[in-house]
């Protein structure tokens, strides 16, 4: 049979003095982890219980503004990877405009070797 470790409680004071130190430090959470032999599922739960503008969590002004001004990594990936898409269905409309300007240019020289019209007349019966 395995034996689990037992599972380790903190208090509230101690949860917000690390989260104080991550936020004014501006160490990362895996140093901070490392620091106070913490699991990185449980610095990321209380970053989630107390996030930067909760009333539990006071940290100076200055800190606060450095915080909210930095955009989130998540958003910020997620803007990037919008942003290659944008420039990949970019190429691939420039791609498919090529494509119809060379079709067009097939019809024209086949229509002028063959003398007949391919493309069909406004009005046609169909």
């Amino acid at each position: 049979m395995i034996k689990r470790k037992p599972k380790r409680v903190f208090t509230e004071p101690f949860k917000l003095s690390v989260l104080r130190e991550y936020y004014s430090s501006g160490m990362s959470k895996y140093a901070i982890t490392k620091k106070y032999s913490l699991s990185p599922p449980c610095i990321y739960r209380w970053l989630k219980e107390y996030p930067v503008g909760s009333d539990q969590l006071p940290l100076p002004s200055e800190t606060k503004e450095r915080l909210q001004m930095v955009p989130k990594q998540s958003d910020l990936t997620d803007m990037e990877s919008l942003q290659k898409r944008i420039e990949e269905l970019r190429r691939s409309l420039e791609l498919e405009k090529m494509r119809s300007r060379a079709f067009e240019k097939m019809i024209e020289i086949a229509e002028e070797e063959e003398g007949i019209s391919i493309f069909r007349k406004d009005g046609a019966k169909q």
